[in-house]
């Protein structure tokens, strides 16, 4: 089971390649030069570690933030260019996919740490926009619940007027956002032992958004030994165990603290356990 899962979730590059891996700054260049060769952008500026402004030839302007692109990469660095063109491909898709969803129907939820809101409240700061731009509630003193408009290109993180505007309370949001989710994919699966070490499998994009599913985590589902504990390095990866397997334990940081494993998507590296039909930290 440790070797099975460790080479499940773990990423490999050969240290001869590794000597070419671009960093922060040159990925950061090499996004800029061809944004502005492949789209209406007349000029990108590099303001910050992985954050890019735009403008374009109407006279509009544009944040991107990279930290996932990058994070991306560093997972398959051969699929540099691929990565690159993907996310400014999204420049152009994401303004008209989200008119076309924005309904009710396609509010779901996601799932971020304080690291996520501290590092967008700090850039919003230097940009003298003030506070935190989206609405969230607390999961707990860790993570958080952002809602989002899923479209077929991206996931567009809602602020206060967009929610008031499709009439929708925030006292209703949890609810029709799993309702939503619930719809949306297809499966939700567990694979791997639940009473040992298990993963949770659903789309590939909202396996943490399943933590406020409260009816899932039940010790019918997961009969560990002791209280259900979950890990939640990624958006795509839940990796559930028990608080009194020390074996389990073990392997499941093992995994989460690797070095070589670059998770596309962070959201915590510490382990969560339900109590009171609550998560908190372990």
């Amino acid at each position: 089971m440790k070797i099975f899962i460790l080479a499940f979730v773990s990423f490999f590059i050969s240290s001869a390649f590794a000597e070419s891996i671009l960093n922060e700054s040159a990925f950061a260049q090499r996004y800029v030069n061809a944004v502005i060769t492949k789209t209406e952008v007349v000029s990108a500026d590099i303001k910050g570690r992985l954050e890019i402004e735009m403008t374009y030839s109407g006279g509009g302007t544009s944040t991107a933030y990279l930290d996932n692109a990058y994070m991306n990469y560093l997972s398959d660095p051969k699929e540099l260019d691929v990565i690159i063109d993907s996310y400014i491909s999204a420049l152009t898709k994401n303004t008209i996919d989200v008119k076309a969803n924005m309904e009710k129907a396609h509010i779901v939820p996601v799932i971020k740490d304080t690291g996520y809101i501290n590092h967008i409240t700090e850039l919003m700061s230097k940009n003298k926009e003030g506070e935190f731009p989206f609405f969230y509630e607390k999961l707990n003193d860790v993570l958080y619940i952002l809602y989002a408009i899923d479209t077929p290109s991206s996931i567009k993180f809602m602020p206060k007027e967009d929610i008031a505007s499709l009439g929708v309370e925030p006292t209703e949001l949890r609810e029709l956002s799993l309702s939503n989710l619930m719809n949306t994919v297809e499966s939700l699966q567990i694979k791997g032992d639940p009473s040992t070490i298990s993963m949770l499998v659903a789309d590939g994009t909202y396996e943490a958004s399943f933590l406020i599913y409260d009816a899932l985590w039940s010790k019918e589902n997961f009969p560990v030994k002791g209280d259900i504990v979950v890990y939640v390095p990624s958006r795509d990866i839940v990796i559930v165990t028990g608080s009194e397997d020390v074996e389990s334990l073990e392997t499941v940081r093992e995994i989460v603290h690797n070095p070589d494993n670059h998770w596309p998507h962070p959201v915590s590296n510490i382990g969560f356990i339900r109590k009171a039909d609550k998560w908190v930290k372990f």
